[in-house]
């Protein structure tokens, strides 16, 4: 996997962002699909960024496993690996020509549904089994085409009200899960290659130093603000995808 000057910052970046949403600023990671996907295929990004977020994973259960509202995330779970299986027979029948403008559209369509939901104070009843295994689903889909479940899974605990530590372990060991589970699909389409496995490795010094910058962060900045930031930045480059 060749990378000029400029893909190899952009990387770098994404390993660092990667940590930082796994112990820190959940739903950060939607803004490395079109980072990443700028500087190398749609695709093969897909396949690049799962390895980054398995590794960011891996560092952030360790370090939130006493912080997870497990009845919440059980009640996800089973309709996220729906989706899983969905977006992968999806992905099977997908070109490359139309991927870019379809991760483009997706990364849209998710991040419009979670400002619908704090500008409008959109709640969803707390016992629900079917907003769960709606978001679970769609969450599934998304995540496996996109690597983009981040609102959705957002909108889901934050409909429950959770403390802000339960909130980021629930979500860490949520990703942590499926990401596992996609693994193997993403290997059966081509999306894992060696090179970029080496690639993933070498940057895993990155993901952790971003891991302990999400720790820190979180207790310095305004989430409010940081989250208003991020989903502006994910805008702008899903406009871009689509082009």
């Amino acid at each position: 996997m060749h990378l000029d000057l400029l893909g190899i910052i952009v990387v770098c970046v994404a390993a660092v962002l990667a940590g930082i949403s796994r112990t820190g600023i959940p739903g950060l990671g939607m803004l490395l699909v079109p980072l990443v996907a700028l500087v190398m295929p749609a695709m093969a990004s897909m396949g690049f960024l799962l390895l980054i977020f398995v590794a960011a994973d891996l560092m952030s259960v360790a370090y939130l496993r006493r912080r997870v509202a497990w009845p919440r995330l059980f009640r996800i779970l089973p309709w996220t690996l729906v989706g899983v299986f969905i977006g992968y027979l999806a992905m099977s029948l997908v070109t490359e020509a139309i991927f870019k403008p379809m991760v483009g559209l997706m990364i849209l369509v998710v991040v419009g549904l979670d400002l619908l939901r704090r500008r409008v104070g959109m709640e969803f009843a707390l016992e629900s089994r079917k907003f769960a295994a709606v978001a679970g689903i769609l969450a599934g889909i998304f995540t496996m085409m996109a690597n983009a479940a981040g609102p959705i899974m957002t909108i889901y605990l934050l409909s429950m009200n959770l403390p802000k530590e339960e909130f980021i372990g629930t979500s860490a060991y949520f990703y942590f899960s499926v990401n596992l589970v996609k693994v193997p699909f993403s290997a059966a389409l081509g999306l894992i290659t060696w090179q970029g496995l080496k690639l993933d490795l070498m940057l895993v010094p990155l993901i952790a130093l971003g891991c302990l910058f999400g720790v820190l962060i979180i207790k310095r900045i305004s989430q409010r603000f940081f989250n208003n930031l991020v989903q502006g930045l994910a805008v702008l480059g899903g406009v871009k995808l689509l082009f």
